[in-house]
């Protein structure tokens, strides 16, 4: 939606940005820097250099290639598969080896600025949080009879939380589209901004076990069936993922919704209602 992909070579795209300048893309090009540097080892979506023509931005990308573990928005998507959660995990480890500060320099969201270096990652996500609910109150009010007292107890439980060690990149949309396969292994990741940042690897699962299907009508039983995995494979607290799910929910609510029928709005609130959730945050 932001630009146009040019294919250039087997290894390089060209995007051509409708309205970003230079200025707004140098943060793009520290984060590749980084991820170039980094021990992941798989290929990752980076920006290589920027370039400007005929009053337009262009960044020179790495192509990343392989086929998606899942399609986007797949419809009556089965159950994960053991197979499934062997390859998500290998993404979530291959990730969890970046650890450069300057994997932390891109806004946390559009119009937000990156997370604080001087914050720990949990007063960060209360930060984030708590302005993305008072920007737009009435959404969860209106579903949530006591979204005020949980939200006050849920910024609470994230200020308390200690730094994670090691804290490590999280590329906050890891969905089964942005994890390329090759010959039955993971061979890339794409697509990183989206909540990217430094900081628990235990987000990183959180959200990739609950976004993985996330409308469908096995969403819930692939959520559970992930987070078991990922639990036991990285000793995960899976109340932790509790919280972390609670505080993704508040955080992108309103995001892409006009109103409450919004299909990612009703997944928000649901998750805001679900016992485990809630035992999670009190």
């Amino acid at each position: 939606m932001e630009g146009t992909v040019v294919d250039l070579s087997a290894d390089e795209v060209a995007k051509v940005w409708h309205e970003r300048r230079r200025s707004d893309l140098e943060p793009l090009l520290r984060f590749g820097s980084a991820l170039e540097s980094s021990p992941i080892p798989f290929l990752c979506s980076r920006t290589i250099e920027i370039l400007e023509d005929d009053g337009f931005a262009v960044t020179i990308e790495q192509k990343v290639t392989g086929r998606p573990l899942r399609p986007d928005a797949l419809p009556n998507a089965p159950r994960a598969t053991d197979e499934e959660a062997r390859l998500m995990g290998d993404a979530l480890d291959g990730l969890s080896q970046a650890r450069a500060s300057d994997l932390s320099v891109l806004p946390i969201l559009p119009s937000e600025k990156p997370f604080s270096r001087q914050s720990s990652f949990g007063s960060s996500l209360a930060e984030l949080a708590e302005r993305r609910f008072a920007a737009r109150p009435k959404l969860l009010r209106q579903e949530i009879d006591d979204i005020d007292g949980l939200l006050a107890s849920l910024l609470r439980r994230l200020r308390d939380l200690p730094e994670p060690e090691p804290a490590c990149l999280i590329h906050g949309d890891l969905i089964p589209a942005n994890v390329l396969i090759d010959d039955a292994e993971v061979a890339g990741v794409v697509d990183f901004g989206f909540l990217t940042t430094v900081g628990d690897p235990q987000f990183e699962a959180a959200i990739a076990a609950s976004s993985f299907d996330m409308y469908g009508p096995n969403a819930r039983q692939s959520e559970t069936a992930l987070s078991a995995a990922f639990s036991a494979r990285f000793g995960h607290d899976l109340t932790a993922y509790g919280l972390y799910r609670a505080a993704y929910a508040v955080i992108t609510h309103s995001y892409f919704a006009t109103d409450v029928q919004d299909g990612h709005f009703r997944w928000c609130a649901q998750m805001l209602k679900r016992d485990d959730v809630r035992d999670a945050i009190v």
